[in-house]
């Protein structure tokens, strides 16, 4: 390189430190004039999804948990209230004295099992469920509404959205 390359070089760098320098400035002055704050406005809606939730659950988790474990012959390992199908609805999960562990759907307002998987060997992929258990909803399956008590799984793995 050469002196005159140099010098140009230089000059170029020094324009590029001064426009970036008052873009800075410019962006710091406006936005010392925006108010911020660090807080979410508090909010008074209508309707609490939350509440109109939970004044539809009528089966508490305990009792739920011992529908589960009584379902599946076990002991509960772990449940939540959660959404299956656009339905909320308790899951558990249950060990039998063999180390099988079963999945229990049981709907909060009613105390009814929706569902009883089929028992999984503990330790294998988690909680006894395959290779890949969580990718498409429980247990790698979708599970349709049972219809005159079955509790067969249904062959697709999205979500059906009907209630047959």
């Amino acid at each position: 390189m050469n002196a005159k390359s140099l010098t140009a070089n230089k000059k170029m760098l020094a324009m590029i430190l001064s426009v970036a320098i008052l873009a800075t400035v410019g962006v710091s002055a406006a936005s010392a004039q925006t108010p911020t704050t660090s807080q979410r406005p508090t909010i008074q809606g209508t309707i609490n999804l939350e509440q109109t939730i939970l004044s539809n659950v009528k089966i508490a988790f305990p009792d739920a948990a011992n529908t589960a474990a009584t379902a599946a012959s076990g002991k509960v390992i772990g449940g939540s209230l959660t959404v299956a199908q656009g339905y909320v609805v308790y899951s558990f999960k249950v060990i039998d004295d063999k180390n099988m562990v079963y999945t229990v759907i049981v709907d909060p307002s009613s105390g009814a099992v929706l569902y009883k998987s089929q028992g999984h060997q503990f330790g294998m992929g988690g909680f006894g469920m395959g290779h890949g258990s969580m990718k498409h909803g429980m247990g790698g399956h979708m599970w349709k509404k049972p219809s005159s008590g079955s509790t067969t799984p249904s062959s697709s793995t999205a979500p059906s959205g009907s209630s047959s």
